[in-house]
């Protein structure tokens, strides 16, 4: 009877042992969001990933592993990090091994912080869980792609932006001065109140009354800028990201409308980044800081060719904001020609250490 027993449980092990690792993987349910965050340089980052357990038994060994981006420092005390990173030359992997009570789920969250400006992409994951006995585990490995760009360090120099602020100062005082029949909107009934100059007398002439233009102002404020990083040092292109944010960031907070063109290598989400057309909101915003966070510090082609390429594409009413390394001789001339052929007066930063004009 004993021997009997004896065989029939080692049967039942045999079985629970050829199995019981791939019942718990198929009642583990792991889940994380992609996403894509904009942080600045050491600024806690933060992602959150899910491990849920929905069977009515318990499960005793997981151990989850999850990718960070390149060089990332994890936050914590010495003996967390000790516990759970892995580091391997620039590669970062956080290890948690843990137990799940029947039909319960832990959310994690593990913070991080990056130092240098980039785009770092993550997001490769495995959940390991063992047998009955502990000898066998089974692994599974996926994938939620997450990215976090590192923006370009802020500008904090008052001065410098208040070159950018005194320009958009000087287009508004314009737009009202000049008077641009491309903006009609429309007309209205001449009430004695609106200068002459706004009499529109052909509209008159068909309504057989006194009819004055009406102008949509807010669609003449449109700025290009202008990125140029030819022959610039990697301190003068970082400087010239800067710059290029704290411009963006001017625009985005006013809403103005703002486009952009550079010969740098800039890369977006969906590739590289020669031009965005004028535009503000969130994901306008997203793309370009995206694109500054990832730049690198060569360049597709000259400053030359970048104007040629802005002359032949120029919007209506285009003011423009040229963000440069420091120039010579040849292309100050390349600025002086776009000012001369488009009629607009540039503001001009060039991307040298708290020197900016």
């Amino acid at each position: 009877m004993n021997w009997t027993f004896l065989i029939v449980s080692a049967i039942l092990i045999v079985i629970l042992e050829h199995n019981w690792a791939s019942k718990k993987m198929c009642n583990l349910r792991y889940n994380t969001e992609s996403t894509t965050i904009l942080a600045e340089k050491d600024e806690e980052v933060c992602i959150e990933s899910s491990i849920a357990n929905i069977s009515k038994l318990p499960i005793t060994y997981i151990r989850i592993t999850e990718n960070l981006p390149d060089r990332a420092e994890l936050i914590g005390g010495k003996y967390y990090i000790k516990d759970h990173l892995i580091s391997v030359g620039n590669k970062r992997i956080a290890r948690h091994q843990l137990a799940l009570a029947p039909m319960k789920e832990l959310v994690r969250k593990e913070r991080f912080k990056l130092k240098e400006r980039g785009v770092y992409g993550y997001g490769d994951y495995s959940v390991e869980t063992g047998d009955f006995l502990g000898v066998k585990t089974i692994t599974v490995y996926g994938c939620v792609p997450k990215h976090v760009a590192i923006l370009p360090s802020k500008i904090e120099n008052e001065n410098v932006r208040a070159i950018v602020g005194g320009f958009l100062g000087d287009i508004s005082v314009r737009r009202f001065i000049m008077e641009d029949p491309i903006l009609t909107v429309g007309y209205n009934e001449y009430t004695g109140r609106e200068p002459l100059r706004d009499i529109s007398w052909t509209r008159t002439a068909v309504q057989g009354k006194m009819m004055v233009k009406k102008y949509d102002y807010t669609s003449e404020l449109r700025v290009m800028i202008l990125l140029n990083i030819e022959g610039g040092t990697v301190e003068e292109v970082e400087r010239c990201l800067e710059l290029s944010r704290m411009a963006i960031e001017i625009f985005e907070q006013k809403r103005i409308p703002y486009g952009f063109r550079t010969n740098g290598m800039l890369f977006g989400p969906e590739g590289s980044i020669s031009y965005v057309p004028a535009g503000v909101g969130s994901q306008h915003y997203m793309t370009m800081m995206y694109g500054l966070a990832g730049a690198l510090h060569g360049c597709w082609y000259s400053f030359e060719s970048l104007v040629k390429t802005t002359l032949k594409g120029r919007g209506i009413n285009e003011h423009y904001l040229v963000i440069t390394v420091p120039t010579d001789a040849k292309a100050t001339a390349v600025m002086n020609d776009l000012s001369r052929r488009t009629g607009a007066e540039l503001c001009v930063l060039v991307g040298k250490e708290e020197e900016d004009v």
